[in-house]
């Protein structure tokens, strides 16, 4: 029964996560904020974790940053940014966000199903928790969205400047 709810609770965040990386989406400066501050803090734990429990955590974890984040400022650069009446949206590039959340989806569940025993798998694997690989695309896809949080809060505090520098019944 656990497996079953776990699993519908990933289904349910892999549907929100891939519906967030296509089509317009509103610029929401603090859910951006939010986004930002929980990707800093678990972060922050794994790096934490890396230096306690095992070094290949954080060597994972660090090598995948720097593409995530090199990957954050080309999603950012094939972003388009639109303001209409009904508000200020962004356009996200699908193929990158798609593809990073097929990456760590398809990862976890390999992991699950090689720990739990389901298949054969050859070689030595990692305990649960303890795979650099499995971190590597985890700082892959932080190091992304931590620097396109960045670019949304920027993009949207600019758009706020830029609408409170009208005068009034003027829009951007």
């Amino acid at each position: 029964m656990a497996y079953i709810v776990f699993g519908g609770l990933m289904a349910w965040g892999i549907y929100r996560r891939i519906r967030r990386s296509i089509g317009k989406q509103p610029l929401r400066q603090g859910r951006s904020i939010f986004r930002l501050v929980i990707l800093c803090l678990v972060s922050v734990l794994i790096i934490l974790t890396g230096f306690l429990l095992n070094p290949l955590i954080l060597a994972g974890f660090g090598g995948g940053l720097l593409p995530g984040i090199l990957l954050g400022f080309l999603g950012l650069k094939l972003t388009r940014f639109e303001t209409t009446e009904e508000g200020h949206f962004y356009v996200p590039d699908t193929r990158i966000g798609v593809a990073l959340s097929v990456l760590l989806t398809g990862r976890v569940i390999y992991r699950m199903i090689v720990l739990q025993g389901t298949v054969q798998a050859p070689g030595h694997h990692p305990p649960a928790g303890q795979s650099p690989l499995t971190y590597l695309i985890v700082g892959l896809t932080f190091g992304y969205y931590i620097v396109y949080s960045i670019g949304l809060i920027i993009h949207a505090h600019d758009r706020i400047k830029q609408q409170n520098a009208l005068p009034p019944g003027n829009s951007v």
